[in-house]
């Protein structure tokens, strides 16, 4: 189980699932979870309360899962790391 928080099908395919889990930390937190969409709101609670950034690797679609899908959208800021520190400005 990875470090960051992640959502753990209790079956061989997450879509025929009728239980998951929340792990963070390598920890379950969570183990009765009965459906996809609450165990996908968790996972996103998870993140935004304990202020944990999303993994770089699947970062662009966890924050637009988070603003579209689960609704969390914070007035600020965001959960990806942006590496560059400097922005060119657009010029029009």
């Amino acid at each position: 189980m990875p470090l960051k928080p992640c959502l753990v099908a209790v079956s061989d395919s997450w879509l025929t699932a009728g239980r998951y889990m929340l792990g963070i930390d390598e920890v379950i937190l969570c183990d009765d979870i009965p459906t996809f969409l609450l165990g996908l709101g968790m996972l996103f609670a998870a993140y935004y309360n304990f202020n944990i950034r999303y993994p770089l690797e699947v970062a662009g679609l966890l924050e637009f899962i988070q603003r579209c899908f689960v609704g969390i959208n914070p007035d600020r800021g965001s959960k990806i790391r942006w590496w560059c520190t400097s922005k060119s400005p657009v010029s029009y």
